[in-house]
């Protein structure tokens, strides 16, 4: 996931928004916003200019990660972003990732460590992530960020299942209902559950690390 993509999904997320509807918001389909997210494409200038609008965040920060008034797109309404400062920072800890049932079940082992995050979370936990069938979403030492309270399943949005006694992450879909990876779909199948799997959180962050 490219910079720009982590913002775009961490302004997303932080409105509760599927990718289907920002997508919606920005005259785009929903593929086009996963691959903006993944870091595959980036979005031309008008879908920017409509980005910005759509999650209420300045140009710069989209662009560079930076805020800075002056900069910013929407000069008249300076508070776009107090959506961003007013989202509690959390440091949320960091589990192993869980290798069997018994672990799968239990979901709470001694933390590893702990990551601080900006993101809107009743229960949060983070696993560091190394799956190659979901590489175009959440490359190698990636820290995904989940929520326990799940609510409504969304099409499109990444949940950590349990799938026959593992910890699987894959895209949720539901018509009809299956569970995506996110890598190249001729090496990985997608799974099509006879009846619903468990759900033990919702993607709600990506971390990346880029160095040790």
């Amino acid at each position: 996931m490219t910079q720009i993509g982590q913002r775009i999904r961490e302004a997303r997320t932080r409105r509760s928004w599927s990718q289907a509807r920002l997508a919606k918001a920005t005259l785009v389909s929903q593929p086009t916003v996963a691959n903006w997210e993944n870091g595959s494409h980036s979005p031309r200038e008008a879908a920017l200019e409509r980005l910005t609008i759509a999650l209420e965040v300045q140009r710069l920060w989209l662009l560079e990660g930076h805020i800075s008034a002056p900069n910013a797109m929407h000069r008249t309404q300076p508070m776009r972003d107090a959506g961003y400062f007013s989202t509690p920072i959390l440091h949320i800890a960091v589990l192993p990732w869980p290798t069997g049932e018994n672990q799968v079940s239990a979901l709470g082992a001694t933390p590893m460590r702990h990551v601080a995050a900006a993101v809107r979370a009743q229960s949060p936990f983070a696993l560091d992530c190394d799956d190659p069938a979901l590489s175009r979403a959440f490359p190698a030492r990636t820290t995904i960020i989940f929520d326990r309270e799940i609510g409504t399943l969304q099409d499109g949005e990444f949940y950590l299942f349990e799938w026959q006694g593992k910890a699987l992450v894959r895209r949720w879909r539901s018509q009809p209902e299956r569970l995506e990876p996110a890598g190249d779909p001729v090496r990985f199948e997608t799974l099509f559950p006879t009846s619903m799997p468990r759900i033990l959180g919702r993607a709600v962050l990506a971390i990346r690390t880029l160095s040790d």
